[in-house]
């Protein structure tokens, strides 16, 4: 029963109380305005704990959906900075395009030149326009020097030549063709092989510095290594083979172009 001292210091208004039993259930007492009946509600214990389950599950989500707000709003205001970043890789990209397009134009404009002039061609890849002559035979001096022919030894095998030069000399293409072959030689060192038309093939040995890849297509006067690897008490020289047909040609013979044409000191 409500205590009619309390009820006049409200003014007559409703008001409600919450008893909390020892057992761990809540009653609720509602008091009505204007006489109406009170009302009293009364939760066991059990409800009491759904409610307070589904209250901290209310309060973590509404927590989770506040951070899924402020985690999609940065996300959100990153935007028109990836916007511009994009913009200006994409720019980029075709200024590289744009200078990529000139290195090859410019590169086939040298190479052009240099064929007018007489001068050694460059390399054949992918990526650029230097002309490739597929009928050139290898028929260039590989050295930009005579160089001094070396004799072999008593018993030893027969095949192209070996020309001492100074350690470091460039090595060049004998003609236009393709490198076949890049490896370790017991007896020659570091060799690089190349098809040429007609059946023809040239082997480079005793390398120092590979500076071509297996499958590259090259032109005549193409640098391909650096010579002057030495083989025991041999100098070091450039160890040089033309094959037709899997049969020996004598590169001194063959050649007609270069230095004095081949001929050595």
């Amino acid at each position: 029963m409500t205590n009619p001292k309390d009820e006049k210091e409200s003014g007559g208004r409703g008001y409600g109380n919450i008893y909390t039993p020892h057992a761990g259930a809540m009653i609720i007492h509602v008091q009505r305005e204007s006489g109406l009946a009170n009302r009293t509600v009364i939760l066991s214990a059990r409800k009491v704990r759904f409610l307070r389950i589904g209250g901290v599950i209310a309060a973590l989500l509404l927590v989770l959906g506040v951070s899924s707000w402020f985690y999609l709003a940065t996300q959100a205001a990153r935007v028109p900075l990836l916007t511009r970043r994009l913009t200006a890789l994409e720019r980029d990209a075709q200024q590289l395009d744009t200078l990529k397009r000139a290195l090859a134009e410019a590169e086939a404009r040298f190479q052009q030149v240099q064929r007018m002039m007489g001068a050694p061609g460059g390399t054949v890849g992918s990526g650029t326009t230097a002309a490739h002559d597929s009928a050139g035979l290898p028929d260039t001096w590989p050295l930009p020097v005579a160089g001094q022919l070396l004799e072999r030894p008593a018993g030893a095998k027969a095949a192209g030549v070996d020309v001492s030069v100074p350690r470091g000399t460039a090595v060049r293409a004998s003609g236009n063709g393709t490198v076949i072959e890049i490896r370790d030689d017991p007896t020659y060192g570091r060799v690089v092989r190349m098809r040429h038309a007609q059946g023809y093939e040239t082997l480079y040995g005793n390398l120092l510095e590979v500076r071509v890849a297996q499958g590259q297509r090259l032109v005549t006067g193409a640098i391909i290594a650096l010579s002057g690897d030495s083989t025991g008490a041999v100098p070091a020289h450039l160890h040089f083979e033309i094959v037709r047909d899997g049969v020996q040609v004598d590169p001194t013979a063959f050649v007609t172009k270069g230095p004095q044409h081949g001929d050595l000191q």
